[in-house]
């Protein structure tokens, strides 16, 4: 453990508790956290992980890994259908017809959606 390396500007000195953690600010005790020097309370159960980077798996933005992996082969299917129909990519006549096709189901589905149908 280190000391707390808060300055008391009145008495001149560091704090010097030797109970103290790492912050960004440097070393501090309990009394002397960022928080507790804004009138905070500490975050705890209320702190969230970084959005799309969670590691407790309790974020209100997390999903399981399966659910983000089928999500993202779905968009990626729409992205390159996209390509294949616009002729951007090379595919077969058989996989551009059908590319075409699922495009215009998509832009039929969003013209429905923005009727409100």
């Amino acid at each position: 453990m280190r000391a707390c390396t808060h300055w008391h500007g009145d008495q001149g000195r560091h704090c010097g508790d030797p109970d103290a953690r790492l912050y960004i600010t440097g070393w501090r005790c309990e009394a002397h956290t960022p928080a507790a020097l804004a009138g905070h309370p500490e975050p705890g159960d209320t702190a969230y992980c970084p959005p799309a980077r969670c590691l407790c798996g309790g974020c209100p933005s997390w999903a399981p890994a399966a659910a983000r992996a089928y999500a993202s082969l779905a968009d990626s299917w729409v992205t390159d259908a996209r390509h294949i129909a616009s002729g951007k990519r090379r595919a077969s006549p058989q996989a551009q017809t059908a590319a075409k096709q699922t495009v215009a189901e998509q832009q039929e589905r969003k013209q429905r959606l923005r009727r409100g149908a």
